[in-house]
C-alpha cells in the first residue's frame, strides 16, 4: 500500500505541474582568456511571490549556449551568474502577459577577473546530482553524500537499475555492462577490474555516466550498456587531495588505503591516484550432477571450499598541459600489480554407486598480474564556434603468470597435476574525433575514425595425473597448449543531433566497422574471420515540461566473443571429473537494442528495454553419453530475445509533512529523509534451449532509504530481493537478497567523512541454481563471505570548492 500511495502522489505532482505554462530564457556566455566551458558557473533566477523572495532556479551549468525553462509567472526577475574566476553578472528581466514565449537576453560577457583568486570559493550552490539526456544519464559523485563515502564499486551498485552480474561485473537492464574510464574501455581482466574499483575511493570521481544504449560514437563491439567513470578533472591551485582508509572485518580481513592528490598551475594541472588493497575472502560451492545417459542414472555430489587472498596495487598519474586557451595535451598512465593466492579442497562422492567414488582434491594456485597502459590525447579548438578536433593514442600491456598444483586421492591412489599459464596481452588504438556544432541551426555533428589492434598469447603448460609430488618443486611438463589470438578493427562514424524547438532533441548515427579475427593454437586449426557491417543508432527526447522527459533509443551492435572463450587451454577448475576449454567455432553476436523510458523529476522513471540477439554465446557443460567426465566450455544459441522492465520511484518524507509546498523550496539531501523504491523484471527466451522446468522471468525489488538522525548522523538502508526464475539458461530456485545498513557523519566542514557499514546483515546473499544440458542435469549452491562490517574514513585537505547546499534539486527547472 505504501508503494502504491507513493506512486499515486508522484503522478499527481507530475500532472499538477504539467498543467502550468512555461517561460523560456535564452542567453549565451562569452569567455575571455579561459574558454567559457572551462569556467565553473552558477545561475540564479529569483523573484517575489506573494511578497516573499523566492529562488526559482539555482544550479551550476557548463554549456555556454543556454535555453532555460521557468514557470510563467508575471513579475520582475533577478538574473545572476556567479563564477569562480570572474566578477558576478547581475541582470534583470520582466515577464508580462504580453511577453513572448522566449525572452532573449543575448550575449553576456564575463567581466574582469577576480583578484586573489585562491581565496575565492562559491557557496550555496544547489547541486543537481542527476542529469537526463536522450543518450545517457549522468550521476554526480563529487560531494554527493550518498555516493562519495564509499569505493567506486559501492557507488556504482548504489545506482538503481545496476546489479552485480553473475560471474563478475555489472548488469544494466539485464545485460552485462562494459566499464570505461574517461571514455576509454578498461583493459583489465574482470577480477583485476573489480579489485581496482573496490580500491579506488568514490571521492576521486566527478561523475558516473550510465549509457544504456551506446550510439555510433562508441565501438560497435560493446556488449550491453556502458558505465563511464570520469575522475575529477579540474584540480584547484596549489595542492589538494583526499586520504581514504577502508577496513572490512568478518572471518577474513579486508583493507584498502588510498591517496588522491591534485594541483594546478597557470598552464598545467596534474592528478595522482595511488592505493593498495588486501582482500581475504572465503567461499563454498556445492553441486549435484546427475548423468541421465546411464540406466539407472548416476549422481556425483561435490563440496568445494576455497580461501583467497588478493593483494592489489595501483598507480595512476595524469597531467594536462594547456598550450593556449584552445589547445591542450592530456597524458595518462595507469600501472597496477596483483598477487592472488588460492587454496581450496573439494570432496566428490557418488551415493548409491557400486563401487562408490570418493574423490578428494586439494589445490593451490598463485597468480601474478601486472598491467601498464598509457594514453595521449591532443585537443584543438579552432574557433569561437567550438569546432574541436581530438586525437587520441592508447597502448596497454597486461601480463599474467599462474601456477596451480593439484593433488587427488581416488580409488586408494594418489596422483598429482600442475597447470601453469603465461598470458601476454597487447592493445593499441589510434582515433581522431571532430565536433562541429552549428549553433544557429541548433544542429551538432560529430564524426571520427579509429584503428585498433589486440594481440593475445596464452601458453598453458601441463603435467596431469603424475605419480610423484616432486613435480610441485621441479615443474616438468608433459604437454603444452600455445594459443595465439589477433583482432584488428577499422571503424568510422558520424553522429548527428538536432534540437527541434524547445522541447524535442533527436539524434542519429551510423558506424561502419571492419573486424578481422585470427586464432590459432598447436592443438586446433588456424581460423580466420572477417566481418564488415553498418551499425545505425537513433535517440530522441521529448521534454514534456520541466519535470517529465520521454526518451526513446535504438542501436545495432556486434558482440565479438572474448578471446578466453576461444582459448583451448584448461584454465578453469580441474579434477578427475572436471575440466574446461574454449570453443574456436563460436560466432559473433549481432544484436538490436531498443529502449523506451519516461522520467519524472529526473529520479523517478519507467522504462522497457528489448534486445534481439542473432547469436548469443553462453557457458555449457558437455558430458558424453555413458561418461562421468565433464568439460566446461561455450555454445552459440540463435535468435535470442530479452525484455526488461524497470520502475523507480523516490518518496521524500517531506512530501507528507509540507505537501506541495516543498516543490518550491531547495532541497538539501544532507537534511532530507527519503525512500527510493525500484523494481525490475527480466525475461530471456532462447528457442534452442530446452527449459526443463519452464521459462519464468525474474523479478528484482529494492529500496534505498535515508534517515536523518540527531547530531547530523545519516542512516542509510539498502535492501534488494531477486525472485526465483530463469536468467538466460540458468534457473534460480531460491530467492536472493541482501540487507545493508550504513551510519555516516561528516566533520570539519565536510573535510572529514566517516562511516560504519553492515553488509548482508542476514547473510542471505547466495546463489542457488540449476541448469540442464544433454546427458547431464546440474544443481549448484554458491556462498561467499558477504556479511561484513566496514569502517571507512576519508579526509580531504587543501583548497577545495565549498558547497553549502548539495540538494537533490527537486523539481528540476533547468533547461537544456
Amino acid at each position: 500500500m505504501t508503494k502504491l500511495f507513493s506512486l499515486v502522489c508522484l503522478l499527481f505532482l507530475v500532472f499538477y505541474h504539467a498543467s502550468g505554462q512555461s517561460q523560456w530564457i535564452r542567453f549565451s556566455v562569452l569567455g575571455k582568456e579561459i574558454p567559457c566551458e572551462d569556467v565553473p558557473k552558477q545561475l540564479i533566477i529569483a523573484t517575489k511571490i506573494d511578497g516573499k523572495d523566492s529562488v526559482l532556479l539555482k544550479e551550476p551549468f557548463k554549456d555556454c549556449q543556454q535555453l532555460i525553462e521557468i514557470p510563467r509567472l508575471e513579475g520582475v526577475y533577478a538574473f545572476t551568474i556567479k563564477t569562480q574566476l570572474y566578477q558576478p553578472i547581475l541582470l534583470s528581466f520582466e515577464i508580462k502577459a504580453t511577453s513572448s514565449d522566449t525572452i532573449q537576453l543575448g550575449e553576456i560577457a564575463l567581466k574582469e577577473e577576480v583578484s586573489q583568486l585562491d581565496e575565492v570559493t562559491i557557496t550555496g550552490i544547489q547541486r543537481k546530482f542527476i542529469e537526463i539526456n536522450a543518450d545517457k544519464t549522468t550521476l554526480t559523485v563529487k560531494d554527493n553524500p550518498v555516493l562519495s563515502i564509499s569505493s567506486i564499486y559501492d557507488a556504482i551498485l548504489k545506482v538503481p537499475g545496476i546489479m552485480p552480474y553473475p560471474g563478475g561485473g555489472f548488469a544494466v537492464g539485464g545485460q552485462m555492462a562494459t566499464v570505461y574510464f574517461e571514455n576509454v574501455p578498461s583493459s583489465l581482466s574482470t577480477d583485476d577490474l573489480m579489485n581496482l574499483l573496490k580500491s579506488l575511493p568514490a571521492s576521486s570521481v566527478e561523475t558516473i555516466e550510465i549509457i544504456s544504449n551506446p550510439g555510433a560514437s562508441f565501438d560497435a563491439n560493446v556488449s550491453g550498456a556502458i558505465i563511464n567513470i570520469n575522475s575529477i578533472g579540474k584540480p584547484t591551485k596549489w595542492l589538494s587531495g583526499t586520504v581514504t582508509l577502508n577496513y572490512g572485518l568478518n572471518q577474513n580481513q579486508k583493507i584498502s588505503p588510498s591517496l588522491v592528490l591534485s594541483g594546478r598551475q597557470s598552464k598545467w594541472s596534474w592528478q595522482l591516484q595511488a592505493g593498495y588493497s588486501n582482500n581475504e575472502r572465503s567461499s563454498r560451492d556445492t553441486s549435484a550432477r546427475v548423468f541421465n545417459s546411464f540406466s539407472p542414472e548416476i549422481g556425483l555430489n561435490s563440496d568445494r571450499q576455497e580461501q583467497v587472498r588478493n593483494s592489489y596495487y595501483y598507480f595512476k598519474p595524469s597531467v594536462t598541459l594547456n598550450f593556449s586557451r584552445r589547445s591542450s595535451l592530456i597524458l595518462n598512465y595507469n600501472g597496477s600489480f596483483g598477487d592472488t593466492k588460492f587454496k581450496g579442497s573439494s570432496e566428490t562422492e557418488s551415493p548409491g554407486m557400486v563401487p562408490a567414488i570418493a574423490l578428494r582434491t586439494d589445490y593451490n594456485s598463485h597468480n601474478y598480474g601486472m598491467g601498464n597502459d598509457g594514453m595521449i590525447k591532443f585537443r584543438q579548438e579552432f574557433d569561437t564556434l567550438k569546432r574541436v578536433l581530438s586525437v587520441t593514442a592508447f597502448y596497454s600491456n597486461y601480463q599474467n603468470r599462474s601456477k596451480r598444483s593439484n593433488s587427488q586421492h581416488v580409488f586408494a591412489t594418489d596422483d598429482y597435476s600442475i597447470l601453469d599459464y603465461y598470458m601476454n596481452i597487447n592493445r593499441f588504438y589510434l582515433r581522431a574525433d571532430a565536433e562541429i556544432p552549428f549553433e544557429k541551426m541548433k544542429f551538432y555533428l560529430n564524426t571520427g575514425v579509429k584503428y585498433s589492434l589486440m594481440h593475445v598469447d596464452n601458453i598453458g603448460s601441463y603435467n596431469f595425473n603424475n605419480g610423484s609430488s616432486d613435480i610441485f618443486d621441479n615443474r616438468v611438463y608433459s604437454s603444452e597448449i600455445d594459443f595465439d589470438y589477433t583482432e584488428d578493427n577499422l571503424a568510422g562514424y558520424i553522429d548527428l543531433k538536432k534540437n527541434l524547438g524547445k522541447k524535442v532533441t533527436i539524434g542519429a548515427g551510423l558506424r561502419a566497422e571492419n573486424f578481422g579475427l585470427r586464432r590459432a593454437s598447436n592443438v586446433t586449426a588456424t581460423a580466420r574471420n572477417n566481418y564488415f557491417n553498418f551499425f545505425p543508432s537513433f535517440n530522441a527526447i521529448y521534454r514534456m515540461n520541466s519535470l517529465v522527459n520521454i526518451i526513446g533509443t535504438y542501436s545495432r551492435k556486434i558482440g565479438i566473443p572474448n578471446f578466453s572463450q576461444y582459448d583451448p587451454n584448461n584454465s578453469g577448475y580441474y579434477d578427475a571429473f572436471s575440466s574446461s576449454s574454449g570453443n574456436t567455432q563460436l560466432r559473433p553476436n549481432f544484436y538490436d537494442n531498443a529502449q523506451f523510458k519516461i522520467t519524472f523529476f529526473d529520479y523517478a522513471q519507467l522504462s522497457v528495454n528489448f534486445t534481439h540477439s542473432q547469436f548469443l554465446n553462453l557457458n555449457e557443460v558437455v558430458a558424453q553419453p555413458n561418461s562421468l567426465q565433464t568439460v566446461n566450455t561455450f555454445n552459440t544459441y540463435r535468435n535470442v530475445n530479452s525484455i526488461n522492465y524497470f520502475m523507480a520511484v523516490p518518496v521524500p518524507f517531506v512530501l507528507f509533512t509540507k505537501g506541495l509546498k516543498f516543490m518550491d523550496e531547495p532541497v538539501d539531501v544532507d537534511k532530507m529523509s527519503f525512500l527510493y523504491l525500484y523494481s525490475s523484471f527480466t525475461k530471456t527466451t532462447i528457442p534452442d534451449y530446452n527449459y526443463v522446468n519452464g521459462n519464468k522471468g525474474m523479478w528484482t525489488l529494492g529500496v534505498y532509504s535515508q534517515f536523518i538522525l540527531p547530531w547530523k548522523i545519516r542512516l542509510n538502508f539498502d535492501y534488494y530481493l531477486t525472485s526465483k526464475g530463469s536468467y538466460q539458461i540458468y534457473e534460480f530456485v531460491r530467492n536472493r537478497s541482501a540487507f545493508d545498513a550504513t551510519l555516516s557523519r561528516e566533520f570539519y566542514d565536510k573535510k572529514l567523512k566517516t562511516s560504519i557499514s553492515f553488509e548482508d546483515i542476514f547473510n542471505m546473499d547466495q546463489t542457488n541454481g540449476r541448469v540442464s544440458f544433454p546427458n547431464i542435469h546440474m544443481t549448484n549452491y554458491s556462498k561467499q563471505d558477504t556479511r561484513i562490517i566496514w569502517f571507512k574514513i576519508a579526509y580531504s585537505f587543501g583548497k577545495v570548492e565549498k558547497n553549502d547546499s548539495e540538494g537533490l534539486d527537486l523539481p528540476n527547472l533547468g533547461g537544456e
